[in-house]
């Protein structure tokens, strides 16, 4: 499932942002040249439906070679590839470009198995297809209540999913092609509000946020060991979205008033670009102004503190 309900979604903000989104605009659209994704293929962990749905139409809408979607559901994910690969055909039909139609594949695939990870990642190298962007859009919540009231099992089904699967998929990205490895490569990491509320006043679902954090936490680690040049790595807060996984939470449709499913799908082909390396290693927010974000106190922030806008411990520690 894709990650979206959070409940804090108009309350994520930063003083140096003014401007806040809940819909697309102009700075992430898609088309836009600068965001382009001509001749990349692109990998979407939980594709099929919602948030991870409308990220791989941005790509498409980007001009990418091939958009890959995985899910566990055969069918979900064979009827999303299908429906995805019309809209391909259609805007590049639009196209002055001279675009290639945008290649879409439905592959099923449990996120959360390490067998199926493999053979997926086994089967690319033997198609000999390489992924350029991986999108890491794929997270279970967990149970309802505190840790301690439910089972070991279901807890760590979470940390599988949400934490071992995005090493997993991780490393057999990175690792592509050995060390004969030179493009640039890009990871999207759709996280969540949810990483903070251990700082809060608690959740329903501890473990959705246990895990989140330390799964975004693992990729700040691994950004802070990775050169931007080799492999840029953005993780993001995709605001508050009706997903499946908020309905089968049971978030009652008028909870909060709900971003639209485009504004992090746009996002996500944003944070893909060059455009975003200055926030390698960080954790953004759909919502915010990407132009905002590009300059000013932002990049500034980022230069002179090494620990802005990411995971850590709120406080002085002496060492």
């Amino acid at each position: 499932m894709a990650d979206g309900y959070n409940g804090r979604s108009d309350n994520y903000r930063i003083a140096e942002i003014k401007t806040m989104h809940k819909a697309p605009y102009p700075g992430i659209d898609p088309r836009r040249p600068e965001l382009s994704q001509t001749g990349r293929t692109v990998l979407i962990a939980g594709g099929s439906t919602g948030i991870g749905f409308a990220i791989a139409r941005g790509f498409v809408q980007a001009g990418a070679l091939r958009v890959i979607i995985l899910g566990r559901r055969a069918d979900v994910v064979q009827a999303a590839a299908a429906s995805l690969q019309a809209e391909a055909e259609a805007e590049t039909a639009g196209m002055e470009r001279g675009n290639a139609v945008t290649v879409v594949m439905g592959i099923p695939c449990d996120i959360g198995s390490l067998a199926d990870a493999a053979r997926l990642w086994d089967g690319l190298k033997r198609d000999e297809i390489v992924v350029d962007v991986l999108v890491l859009s794929a997270a279970v919540t967990g149970q309802m209540g505190p840790i301690l009231q439910n089972t070991v099992e279901a807890t760590w089904t979470a940390v599988e999913f949400n934490v071992r699967a995005i090493l997993a998929f991780t490393d057999r990205f990175y690792k592509q092609g050995g060390e004969n490895r030179a493009k640039k490569q890009y990871l999207v990491n759709v996280s969540s509000s949810a990483i903070h509320y251990f700082q809060s006043d608690g959740t329903l679902i501890p473990a959705y946020g246990l895990t989140k954090n330390a799964g975004t936490l693992l990729l700040q680690q691994i950004a802070k060991d990775t050169d931007v040049n080799d492999m840029q790595i953005v993780s993001f807060h995709p605001g508050g979205v009706r997903t499946e996984m908020a309905i089968a939470s049971g978030v009652p449709e008028n909870a909060i008033a709900w971003d639209d499913v485009r504004l992090p799908g746009q996002f996500a082909v944003w944070a893909a670009s060059d455009e975003a390396s200055f926030a390698h290693g960080k954790v953004l927010a759909a919502h915010w102004d990407v132009d905002e974000l590009k300059g000013g106190e932002v990049q500034k922030k980022i230069e002179e503190q090494p620990s802005y806008l990411q995971i850590g411990v709120c406080g002085a520690i002496g060492i």
